[in-house]
């Protein structure tokens, strides 16, 4: 019945991608998604019902993953480009002040 631990390791990496979106463990993530590659490059085309089925809920879920780390990246690029101004600014007043320190102001 080898279907049945075709299944079985398509419901884990489910239950494993499920538990890393959850925590928000993007390195997790990205390991399971490799996994996920992995177990179905192994997998035949033509399986049961029942590991058809699993693939389709992994689908799905992957689906939801691709979406959770684009929000991710995009909130990270916000991040980044705060920071960046910040960052910016900051260089401004520093060189505002050293302008006035010169010039003995």
């Amino acid at each position: 019945m080898p279907h049945a631990s075709d299944e079985q390791r398509l419901q884990a990496l489910h239950e494993r991608l499920a538990a890393a979106l959850q925590s928000q463990d993007w390195r997790a993530v990205g390991e399971t998604d490799q996994a996920i590659r992995q177990c179905l490059e192994q997998l035949p085309r033509e399986a049961h019902a029942s590991v058809q089925s699993a693939r389709q809920q992994l689908k799905r879920l992957h689906g939801q993953a691709l979406k959770a780390c684009a929000e991710e990246c995009e909130r990270l690029r916000l991040l980044l480009v705060n920071h960046l101004e910040y960052a910016e600014g900051r260089s401004a007043y520093q060189r505002v002040d050293m302008y006035q320190a010169r010039n003995g102001e």
